[in-house]
């Protein structure tokens, strides 16, 4: 696994452009561990209106889970993840 920063692990997952991924993250409503295999940039089932807000700002990113639908990562929490072939960990940044 390639250890990577938050930063780092964020432009990653943005330029995955439309192919899968899988990421695990921390749950921000309870602190569980999820697991996902999702993909970005799928307008399927979309409206065409859009968010009230903007995801990226909130620290989200907007992506399309297979067999579930729209969900949200929140991109502070992510764990691990694996995206163009390659596994990646994003340790976690010490307390003081």
């Amino acid at each position: 696994m390639l250890p990577v920063s938050k930063a780092v692990a964020h432009e990653v997952l943005l330029a995955t452009k439309g192919t899968f991924f899988s990421v695990t993250f921390l749950k921000r409503s309870d602190g569980t561990v999820r697991r996902m295999h999702c993909r970005t940039g799928v307008h399927k089932y979309s409206t065409g209106e859009g968010l009230k807000y903007n995801a990226l700002e909130q620290g989200l990113l907007p992506v399309w889970e297979m067999n579930v639908g729209y969900k949200m990562i929140p991109l502070t929490n992510v764990i691990s993840f694996r995206a163009f072939g390659a596994d990646f960990t994003v340790p976690a940044t010490p307390t003081i």
